[in-house]
C-alpha cells in the first residue's frame, strides 16, 4: 500500500492521552488542524479519554503489549505515532507483526531517543536500538525521531516537589550543558514527519538538534529569577541521584526509566554522550510554525510548581 497524503487519511496515535509530556495530545492537535482523521488507542476509559472523543478522536480501547487490539487499531491506518519507554522490544515487535498480518504500510513515526545504540550503558537505549533494527528486518516503513535534548518538563517531573520544599535541586548533570527542548516542541517534528513523509525519506532515522545549551547552574539560576526565590542546584553521585528517584518517584518512574536517565546525564559530566551538542532553534520554528519555547518561558508558565513568590513576568 502507498502512502496516501490526503487529508482524510486515517493516522493512529498511541499515547494520546499520556500523562506525562502531553507530546501524544499535541500530535493530535496538529493531524486534526491538517484534516487528518485520527484514531487513538487508549488503554482505560478515563476523563482523558472522553475528552479525545469529544474531540472528533476515534478511540479504541487496547494497548501495545497486546498484539491482539493492534489489529483493529491499525487497520485501515495509512500512518501511525508512538512514543512508549517501557518494554519497547516487545510493543514494537507487535506492530511488525500486525503490520505484516495486515499487509498494509502505513508510515510509523517514533518519538525515539539520539543515544539509541546496541552498545549503550542505558538499557532503554539498547532497547531503543534493537527495537528499531527489527523494523528494519521487518521491512516496516517507519521514521525514528531520535531526539537530541532533554525535555523540560523532566524539571517538573524530578525536581519541582524537592525545589518548592527546599530551593535545591541534585542530579549527576555535574557541569555539562546538553541541550533542552518542550515536549510540545518534540511532537512537532514528529506531528511534520507524520504529515510530510517525503521529508525524511532517505534515511529511517533522524536526530533533530534542540534549542538551547543550559548547565543546571544556569538552570538554577533562571528559576531564581522567574520565581523570585534563591534556587541552588547541588551535584550528587549517579548512585545517590538514583536512590533519591527511587524514593521520592511516587510510582512516575520506574527502575528503567530511573537507570536511563542517570546514566545519560553521566555520559553528559563524562563527555561520552553521543547526542548531539549544538542547538538549532530555527529548524524547530519551521516545524511548529512559531518560535521554540524556551526554559525560561517554561517556567513563566509553570510558576506555582516551583514555588513562585512572583506570580507575574
Amino acid at each position: 500500500m502507498t502512502v496516501s497524503n490526503s487529508d482524510q487519511e486515517t493516522v493512529l496515535v498511541i499515547g494520546a492521552a499520556g500523562r506525562q509530556f502531553g507530546t501524544g495530545a499535541r500530535v493530535v492537535e496538529r493531524l486534526q488542524a491538517q484534516g487528518r482523521v485520527v484514531r487513538a488507542l487508549v488503554r482505560s476509559e478515563d476523563e482523558r479519554t472522553q475528552r479525545l472523543r469529544e474531540s472528533g478522536v476515534q478511540t479504541l480501547l487496547g494497548d501495545l503489549h497486546d498484539r491482539r487490539t493492534l489489529l483493529p487499531a491499525l487497520d485501515g491506518a495509512g500512518s501511525m505515532y508512538l512514543a512508549v519507554a517501557a518494554d519497547i522490544v516487545d510493543a514494537l515487535a507487535n506492530v511488525a507483526s500486525v503490520i505484516r498480518e495486515l499487509g498494509s504500510s502505513p508510515h510509523v513515526v517514533i518519538m525515539s531517543v539520539a543515544a539509541a545504540d546496541h552498545n549503550s550503558p542505558s538499557g532503554i537505549a539498547r532497547a531503543r536500538a534493537l527495537s528499531e533494527e527489527l523494523l528494519l528486518q521487518f521491512g516496516v516503513n517507519f521514521t525514528a525521531v531520535r531526539g537530541s535534548a532533554f525535555f523540560h518538563e523532566i524539571f517538573l517531573l524530578l525536581h519541582a516537589g524537592a525545589i518548592r520544599e527546599t530551593g535545591v535541586f541534585a542530579n549527576c548533570f555535574g557541569d555539562a550543558r546538553p541541550a533542552w527542548i518542550s515536549a510540545a516542541d518534540a511532537a512537532d517534528l514528529c506531528a511534520t514527519a507524520l504529515l510530510d513523509p517525503h521529508s525524511h525519506a532517505n534515511t529511517p532515522f533522524v536526530y533533530p538538534p534542540g534549542h538551547e545549551l543550559l548547565s543546571q547552574q544556569e538552570i538554577a539560576d533562571v528559576i531564581s529569577e522567574e520565581t523570585g526565590r534563591a534556587v541552588r542546584f547541588q551535584h550528587i553521585t549517579a548512585d545517590e541521584w538514583s536512590r533519591q528517584l527511587q524514593a521520592h518517584a511516587g510510582g512516575l518512574l520506574n527502575h528503567a526509566l530511573i537507570q536511563h536517565i542517570t546514566t545519560m546525564a553521566t555520559m553528559w559530566e563524562n563527555n561520552t554522550t553521543i547526542m548531539r551538542t549544538d542547538t538549532d532553534p530555527s529548524k524547530l520554528a519551521a516545524a511548529s510554525g512559531r518560535p521554540p519555547l524556551s526554559f525560561r518561558n517554561f517556567v513563566r508558565q509553570h510558576r506555582s510548581a516551583f514555588g513562585a513568590l512572583i506570580t507575574n513576568a
